[in-house]
């Protein structure tokens, strides 16, 4: 029967966090992996294709707001790099609390 492992030192093809079955723990894996108890993976949730996190929200914000003004960028430009074409003071508009 496949265990189940939770990546804490990843390797090639596998991130941190993920989760792997394994039917046999090679020992080179022993020290990159942790094994999870049966309850802890009834809890797992896979991972939506909507998820997203907070600096690639904070890039469309940045891009939606630059169309706006009319301002030409380039998309593969960065959140930082983007922000830069704002003229100043529409940054603090955008996200005050920072």
């Amino acid at each position: 029967m496949a265990e189940k492992y939770e990546v804490i030192k990843p390797w090639h093809g596998v991130a941190l966090g993920d989760v792997v079955q394994l039917e046999k723990l090679h020992p080179s894996l022993k020290s990159h992996v942790r094994k999870l108890s049966d309850k802890a993976s009834a809890e797992l949730t896979p991972a939506t294709p909507g998820a997203t996190t907070e600096k690639q929200s904070r890039k469309e914000v940045i891009v939606k707001r630059l169309d706006e003004l009319g301002i030409e960028h380039k998309g593969n430009l960065g959140a930082d790099k983007l922000a830069e074409l704002l003229p100043d003071g529409e940054l603090e508009k955008l996200f005050p609390a920072e």
